[in-house]
């Protein structure tokens, strides 16, 4: 009725209905139409989510788990949930369990399952020693609390355990803990970590120590813990005994009777002089002043000694704990050694303090001195005596110069680094050089002049071989002459420029660390060290006083002074190389056409070989002609600063003439020939 109360007001309005219209609008509608009608709906709705809906069935794990489903609406029907296809949320809870909580989907499928496992909350374990004792308790290694004996919130499953004690074996194992707040018990028996050791004291009542823990007395019994231990006894009056031992657990032993040693009594010595040697009863203690510890006795043999004087003994007796001062005087032993120096104004310095020129006769305790006689200019001379009491000893120096101490340090002769000897000289010599203008042969380049050595040095006593400079270039040949070899390696090294002999020398220095004596630019010589105690030519002044001075004299050829020479002399030209030479000593034959080896015919006055045959020599100097004859002497003459060609000195295996085969006889060059050979040399310093 009140729905009909608006359509009145509206005919009460410009509009009038017909009667049709009227009758519709006054049919009512009942409610039964709008159940049906809802109903229908309710039907229909039904119908499609079951249509829709798809099946659910969870398993949990327990069983009696409570299970929730939120996120959409569903129907749970028995043991299954029916709901539409989307994102639910999965909860099942269990009061011995955690709560499990999970994103679900459903899919279109008609029938689904899902099983789902809760997971059990903790346990506590009940720990149940035997006996009852501390303990470290680790549980998977980590250190885990224990309160009243209970360990609590473990997590459900396997885990290992370890529990130490501090008297007892550690032990170890696995556990299954049930979880679900439920309490298990761990019930475990400990092994003891220590063993029973029975002991006893000589005398009885003494305090047994370990690890500074008072343990027990004297006689007992006691736990000490497994592993190799100490035990110390005390008792007033005695020395602390110390015992080393090892126990192993569960097994007892017995140590036996352990004798106490009484406290040593105190020796303490002095002496004069001080620093004397004591022994008592044999054993050596130390030096004076002394404090001595020492057994307790009825008595004891003291014994002092120091070189240079008496020894001296003494008887003595103490008790325990007791200290005994001992002051003995030693008497001195006294020795002459009487003393006579070469200079006899040397000083004489005894044990390190001067005591007055050196020719003296001394009174001296009967020990080791130390003798050193000094004067300036001279080598100290330095010795030790024993003075013996009534034998006289005498000391008869000489004291060596600094100059005679200097060459008695050198090497006269040695081997350098290719097997080459080389030989000292010093010739402290004044003597004339060159020719006089009547000697037979005589060229105009032989002019005579003064020359003083006086600088030491060495000279190699042969030539150098092939086999000795292809150490340095392994490249080089000597070549031939008419298909006779001048290559096999002991036979001189010919065919060689001036400059490959000097550069030979520069590599002989660098090969022993000498300073080189030449300085080369691009393959040049610009200058040379005159300083320098590397390798080097000899120089002309140096080859021929080597070559030729002797007993005052300047010999003419290396033989003598006349022509022929006598049988094998010299590798000079002979008959046996007539067919290659010209000029030869044709009633002369050495046995060989060309080269021989080096050192195959006697040496000369000095000891060197070669020096008038075999081949020619390059030397150190620059050539020069000079005129007249000098009246002022060159000092150790090095020669011409500069020049075009260097000399050649000696005669070779084609030296034939009374020319060439004299020892005066110069030559000069730059360019190699297999007639040209070198030696070397080197200043001392």
């Amino acid at each position: 009725m009140e729905q009909q109360k608006p359509i009145k007001r509206l005919q009460a309005a410009e509009f009038t209905p017909t009667v049709t219209a009227v009758q519709k609008n006054k049919s009512p509608i009942k409610p039964v139409h709008i159940f049906l009608l809802a109903l229908f709906l309710v039907i229909a709705g039904i119908g499609w989510y079951l249509v829709t809906a798809r099946s659910l069935i969870v398993y949990p794990n327990p069983p009696e788990s409570d299970v929730y489903l939120s996120g959409g609406f569903h129907l749970k029907i028995g043991e299954s949930f029916l709901l539409l296809p989307g994102q639910y949320t999965l909860e099942a809870s269990h009061d011995e369990f955690y709560t499990y909580t999970s994103e679900f989907t459903v899919t279109d499928e008609d029938n689904q399952t899902t099983e789902i496992q809760l997971t059990p909350l903790p346990g506590d374990i009940r720990l149940v020693l035997n006996p009852e004792v501390e303990a470290e308790v680790f549980i998977d290694g980590n250190e885990v609390t224990v309160a009243d004996g209970l360990i609590a919130d473990i997590a459900a499953g396997n885990h290992t355990y370890s529990i130490t004690t501090q008297r007892y074996q550690p032990t170890s194992g696995e556990i299954n803990v049930e979880g679900r707040k439920k309490e298990q018990n761990l019930e475990l028996t400990l092994e003891p970590a220590w063993a029973d050791v029975k002991l006893d004291s000589l005398p009885t009542g003494a305090e047994i120590y370990l690890n500074e823990q008072l343990i027990g007395t004297t006689p007992s019994t006691v736990e000490i813990l497994e592993g190799d231990q100490t035990l110390d006894l005390r008792l007033t009056g005695y020395k602390h005994k110390q015992y080393p031992f090892s126990v192993v657990a569960q097994k007892p032993q017995n140590l036996g009777t352990l004798v106490l040693e009484k406290i040593d009594g105190l020796i303490k010595l002095t002496s004069s002089p001080s620093g004397a040697s004591v022994t008592i009863d044999g054993q050596y203690v130390g030096q004076t002043p002394i404090s001595a510890p020492v057994n307790p006795a009825e008595k004891l043999s003291v014994r002092l000694f120091k070189d240079g004087y008496k020894s001296v003994s003494r008887s003595v007796s103490i008790k325990s704990g007791d200290e005994i001062d001992l002051n003995v005087s030693l008497p001195v032993l006294l020795g002459e050694v009487k003393i006579k120096s070469q200079p006899e104004d040397a000083l004489l310095y005894v044990d390190g303090r001067l005591s007055g020129r050196a020719n003296q006769s001394l009174q001296l305790p009967a020990k080791q001195h130390r003798i050193v006689i000094k004067k300036e200019g001279y080598v100290d001379f330095t010795t030790s005596v024993i003075p013996r009491p009534g034998l006289a000893q005498n000391l008869n120096p000489r004291l060596k110069t600094l100059e005679e101490a200097k060459w008695e340090s050198v090497k006269l002769e040695y081997q350098n680094v290719t097997g080459q000897t080389l030989k000292l000289f010093r010739p402290q010599d004044t003597f004339t050089m060159g020719a006089s203008r009547r000697e037979q042969g005589r060229r105009s380049n032989e002019a005579m002049k003064k020359v003083q050595l006086t600088r030491p040095f060495y000279l190699a006593t042969h030539e150098t071989t092939n086999e000795q400079f292809k150490r340095y270039k392994s490249s080089h040949s000597s070549s031939h002459v008419s298909g006779n070899s001048l290559d096999n390696g002991t036979r001189p090294v010919v065919n060689v420029s001036w400059t490959d002999a000097a550069l030979f020398c520069n590599w002989l220095s660098e090969q022993e660390n000498l300073p080189p004596f030449y300085e080369f630019e691009e393959g040049k010589l610009v200058s040379f060290n005159p300083q320098s105690n590397g390798y080097r030519l000899p120089t002309e002044a140096e080859w021929s006083w080597a070559a030729r001075f002797k007993d005052g004299n300047m010999l003419r050829y290396p033989w003598g002074n006349a022509l022929p020479p006598p049988a094998k002399v010299a590798n000079i030209g002979d008959r046996s190389a007539a067919s290659i030479l010209g000029v030869i000593q044709a009633s002369y034959d050495d046995g060989y056409i060309v080269t021989a080896p080096v050192g195959q015919f006697p040496a000369n006055h000095l000891g060197l070989y070669d020096l008038g045959g075999n081949a020619a020599e390059w030397v150190h100097d620059y050539y020069l002609i000079t005129t007249g004859v000098r009246a002022k002497s060159e000092v150790d003459p090095l020669g011409p600063s500069e020049g075009d060609y260097h000399v050649i000195r000696g005669a070779s295996w084609s030296s034939g003439g009374i020319t060439d085969l004299r020892l005066s006889y110069r030559d000069y060059g730059n360019d190699p020939k297999r007639t040209i050979g070198f030696r070397i040399a080197r200043f001392l310093e």
